[in-house]
């Protein structure tokens, strides 16, 4: 079982925000349409004003539960993205080292509130898109190249639901945490690649002779003392005969 050590949602406050100043921005876009049919019969700018206000807070509504419905974590072994609402459910995991970068997006309001999108790019580099400047190699998507690119093109980060932790608090904070997290990692799996490296280098190696105590040599050693204490050999053929035994001569 991983153990989870981070878990969050999106911070929804800013979207909340971003949605009234978005539709006070846009409102008054469209405020010459509104007058205009205003001129006609006031009924007709009031209905238009009715509907385009009715169409905003329908969308803002779902933009709302589908955003909120995400749940975002950080084990000891992977980053999860899940969502889980009326419409279904989606789930993605990305253990560890299947990680490359990650990449902090924040606009003004999210810079005002403290929060922010983490974007990760894996070993696949499906996240990745290339424009058609450059000759490249992967899937053609919206007319970016995904997957590879080469010649004068240039990488663009592809946002999505798959790769994005949504305005999520401090994201600079958990950044630092996960990017220790995986140099932590990393220094485990390297010094688990050196081990095993180790063992097969140590596999392949011959056998190396191990050194064997001269027990003979030291027998034939304390027989001659025990000689010579006896007075079987004089002290001239004991020293001859160590130095026969010491030199390896029989």
């Amino acid at each position: 079982m991983s153990e989870v050590i981070w878990s969050g949602k999106p911070y929804m406050k800013k979207t909340v925000v971003k949605f009234v100043l978005t539709f006070i921005v846009s409102t008054l876009l469209l405020s010459w349409l509104f007058y205009i049919l205003a001129i006609l019969g006031p009924q007709y700018g009031l209905a238009a004003f009715a509907v385009w206000s009715f169409i905003s807070v329908v969308y803002f509504i779902f933009y709302y539960y589908s955003k909120r419905a995400y749940t975002f974590s950080i084990t000891d072994k992977s980053i999860r993205i899940q969502k889980s609402w009326v419409f279904g459910t989606y789930e993605r995991e990305i253990t560890l080292d299947q990680i490359k970068d990650i990449h902090i997006s924040q606009g003004i309001l999210a810079r005002f509130f403290n929060c922010g999108s983490l974007m990760f790019v894996s070993t696949a580099g499906l996240e990745v898109g290339y424009a058609h400047a450059g000759a490249g190699a992967g899937a053609d998507l919206g007319g970016v190249l995904v997957g590879g690119g080469t010649g004068t093109t240039t990488p663009q980060l592809l946002r999505g639901r798959g790769n994005t932790f949504w305005d999520i608090p401090n994201p600079s904070s958990l950044r630092e945490k996960l990017v220790a997290k995986l140099t932590e990692w990393r220094e485990v799996v390297q010094q688990r690649r050196m081990a095993v490296a180790l063992e097969k280098t140590a596999e392949k190696m011959p056998p190396q002779p191990q050194p064997v105590a001269s027990v003979s040599l030291v027998s034939e050693l304390e027989r001659l003392n025990v000689l010579l204490e006896k007075g079987a050999i004089t002290k001239v053929e004991y020293e001859k005969a160590k130095e026969k035994l010491l030199k390896g001569e029989k």
